[in-house]
């Protein structure tokens, strides 16, 4: 059960966070290619064998805008390797200061969580941010997620899962190529690790390190996960239209 919840939360942490673009520019909205409303992008997601695992498929619902700040509600739909609909759900992502940010919560799947359906499930986090401006070596902003499952009529908590993102740093730019066409992306290295306590004992902690390629405008076009330096699962862009 350990390794099947630490590889939905891998999973959806990175497909939610590629679906989200930055653009430089000098903190305006409107130039976020996922704050155009009815904008799509889609995933595709391999193994390390390069056997097909699924896709995601996020479309842009709705745009609300303020002086202050921009909001886009994203449904997304995520399908397995023979393209049947697993599950889907909806998220915000908003755009402040020339920074996207992200609640971490948005991350989950409620149908990763069907045998936690007969208990109470608490879920919170913080804000992932993507800074406007991004430079090599920059570091940016660590990110947690909890999960908390409780028995729902002694209220006794049974399960604590605990995701935390962390050395996220950006690195240089590199000319990437993937389905939906040609970028130079900034690669951005991650740790990633998940903590599990069940009926107050703690589990041996799951560790992994992603690599980001990011592109100004466009968002995550690659990304790579790895576990003692071997590679175990990739995703890439396949298409993006507005």
């Amino acid at each position: 059960m350990k390794n099947k919840v630490f590889y939905f939360l891998m999973l959806l942490t990175v497909a939610t966070i590629v679906s989200v673009p930055v653009r430089v520019l000098a903190q305006e909205c409107s130039g976020y290619y996922m704050l155009n409303n009815n904008a799509e992008y889609e995933l595709i997601n391999y193994d390390k064998k390069d056997k097909l695992t699924g896709r995601v498929h996020y479309k842009v619902t709705s745009v609300n805008s303020s002086p202050t700040k921009t909001e886009a509600n994203i449904h997304s739909k995520i399908y397995d390797e023979k393209g049947k609909l697993a599950t889907e759900g909806d998220y915000t992502v908003t755009c402040q200061n020339g920074s996207i940010l992200i609640d971490m919560r948005s991350m989950m799947n409620p149908g990763m969580l069907a045998a936690y359906k007969d208990m109470d499930v608490k879920m919170h986090g913080d804000q992932i941010n993507y800074p406007s401006t991004l430079t090599a070596g920059q570091k940016l902003e660590d990110g947690t997620f909890t999960i908390d499952v409780l028995d729902k009529q002694s209220g006794q908590a049974l399960t604590s899962i605990v995701m935390n993102i962390t050395e996220r740093i950006v690195g240089d730019k590199e000319n990437i190529n993937v389905p939906a066409g040609a970028y130079n992306a900034y690669k951005i290295n991650q740790e990633m690790e998940m903590q599990t306590k069940a009926m107050g004992m703690s589990m041996p902690a799951t560790r992994i390190q992603t690599v980001e390629y990011f592109v100004p405008g466009v968002g995550m076009v690659r990304s790579e996960s790895y576990k003692n330096g071997k590679l175990l699962s990739y995703s890439v862009l396949n298409k993006l239209s507005k």
